[in-house]
C-alpha cells in the first residue's frame, strides 16, 4: 500500500476545533477518537535514519499493529510505501523484535480523532510533547485528493511538514534515531 498524506502543523490546539467544524459542515463522517501509542524500533544492521524507513508497533485499545514504512517518495505531500499487519500481542511482538536485535528508540503517544471526508481521511491529533496537528490522507486519488481537501477546508496557508512524528520528537529532543 502507498500512503499519501499532508501533515498540517497547527500553531495552537484551538485550530483543531475550527478544522473539525469545517469537516463536519462538509459532511465528514466521524469514525471515533482513540489514544494511540507507537513504539519505534531501530534495525540492528541498517540505520533507518539514513534509509528514511521506520518500523513501529502501534497499540490502539485492544488492536496491535506492526507497521513498516518505506523511504519517502518525491512529491508535494509525504508519500511512502506502508505495510501493516495485525498481531495479537504488543509484548510478544516487541520481545520478538528485541530478540532479533531491534532496539526501541522512541514512544509517541497521541489522542487522535478520525473523520472520513469523501476521498480522504482527516485525523486531528494532539501529540504528547509536540502539540497539535491535522493529517489529511488520501483514501483514493493520491496527491490530487489531498490537495483538493486542503483547498476545500481553507487550509492552504497552514504550514505543512513531511517529517514524521518520530522525526519531530527526536529533532525536538536533539537526538538521532540510533
Amino acid at each position: 500500500m502507498r500512503e499519501v498524506e499532508a501533515k498540517l502543523v497547527l500553531g495552537d490546539c484551538i485550530m483543531l476545533a475550527a478544522i473539525e467544524e469545517r469537516v463536519k459542515r462538509m459532511g465528514g463522517v466521524y469514525e471515533g477518537e482513540y489514544i494511540e501509542e507507537d513504539v519505534y524500533f531501530q534495525h540492528p544492521c541498517r540505520d533507518f535514519a539514513k534509509t528514511d524507513e521506520a518500523l513501529r508497533v502501534r497499540v490502539v485499545k485492544e488492536r496491535v499493529e506492526l507497521t513498516y514504512k518505506g523511504p519517502k517518495e518525491g512529491g508535494v505531500y509525504k508519500a511512502r510505501r506502508e505495510i501493516t499487519v495485525q498481531v495479537d500481542s504488543a509484548s510478544n511482538v516487541r520481545a520478538l523484535l528485541e530478540a532479533l536485535g531491534f532496539k526501541p528508540v522512541a514512544v509517541i503517544r497521541k489522542k487522535r480523532r478520525y473523520y472520513r471526508l469523501g476521498r480522504v481521511k482527516v485525523t486531528l491529533d494532539e501529540v504528547e510533547g509536540l502539540g497539535c496537528f491535522a493529517e489529511i490522507e488520501a483514501i483514493d486519488g493520491g496527491e490530487e485528493a489531498v490537495g483538493e481537501a486542503i483547498r476545500l477546508l481553507g487550509l492552504e496557508e497552514v504550514p505543512t511538514t513531511t517529517k514524521s512524528y518520530l522525526e519531530l520528537l527526536l529533532e525536538r529532543e536533539g537526538l538521532s534515531r540510533r
